[in-house]
């Protein structure tokens, strides 16, 4: 900005332009900060959207107050169940299902910050409206999944009789059978 013979330093200049080289249109920013423009306007020009369209709670609640109406009427109902019989308050909240189960707490935010705690303590990450990218985090190794090695534990129940006989007089006695299959088809040095 001139006024007269000083000129008057632009204090968001550095964050929109590197928002702009962001999203790749930093040379159009360019030429609207050399034509005269303030930082602000070439932003919102280069970036084709007005200001508070992104990472603000109204843009990311933007049509969320009626979200339950887009879903069919009994899925709705029965999400709004889960929740209450958990004992959460749904009031000026939405569901985001990517966070998790009608029954957790975390799946019902009402803004950008409740979706980033949810990420945080879970370990995702998020892009779009909120943008969040999890630390790295080491792969749990399992040995073998529950449903292969409960597979393989009703095929050895089926076809020894003994087993299937300790086991119906001591249901604990499935865990002989569950590390038995697992020890035998699952990997080593996992767990």
């Amino acid at each position: 900005m001139d006024i007269g013979e000083r000129t008057i330093p632009d204090p968001h200049l550095d964050r929109h332009r590197a928002e702009c080289e962001r999203l790749g249109c930093v040379e159009f920013f360019d030429h609207l900060i050399e034509e005269g423009n303030n930082s602000g306007f070439a932003a919102m020009l280069a970036q084709r959207r007005p200001p508070g369209a992104l990472g603000t709670d109204r843009a990311f609640l933007e049509g969320s107050h009626h979200w339950a109406d887009k879903m069919w009427s009994n899925n709705a109902k029965d999400v709004h169940a889960i929740a209450k019989k958990a004992g959460i308050s749904t009031q000026g909240k939405v569901y985001k299902g990517g966070l998790g189960k009608p029954n957790d707490h975390m799946a019902w935010v009402s803004g950008r910050d409740d979706v980033i705690a949810a990420c945080k303590a879970k370990g995702l990450s998020s892009t779009g409206s909120v943008n969040y990218q999890s630390p790295a985090q080491k792969p749990q190794r399992i040995a073998l999944a529950d449903d292969i090695r409960d597979g393989y534990v009703r095929g050895i129940l089926a076809t020894e009789p003994k087993t299937r006989e300790k086991v119906k007089k001591d249901p604990k006695a499935i865990k002989e059978v569950q590390e038995r299959v697992v020890a035998k088809h699952g990997k080593k040095g996992s767990e």
